[in-house]
């Protein structure tokens, strides 16, 4: 009875975890949460993580990152720019 109660809670837990944007977490961020952004986390934001907003990062929104929003980047949404191409960080 045990193992189906740990199963199941593992699941639903899990599931959040799976659909959350990293980049604009919303849910708990202690310790084992989804949102959860300190080493090792699921949303850290620092060098190597899955959130990093730095050069080269997931989440990194200058020139030439996947969540630019100025002219040319792919979540530009102005004069000439589609945004039709925009990752789920921009969002």
């Amino acid at each position: 009875m045990k193992e189906i109660i740990f199963f199941t809670v593992l699941i639903f837990t899990s599931i959040p975890a799976i659909s959350n944007d990293i980049c604009n977490c919303k849910g708990y961020d202690g310790p084992g949460g989804a949102c959860y952004d300190g080493p090792g986390g699921p949303a850290y934001d620092g060098p190597g993580g899955p959130a990093y907003d730095g050069p080269g990062g997931a989440c990194y929104d200058g020139p030439g990152g996947p969540a630019y929003d100025g002219p040319g980047g792919p979540c530009y949404d102005g004069p000439g720019g589609t945004g039709q191409s925009c990752p789920a960080v921009c969002k």
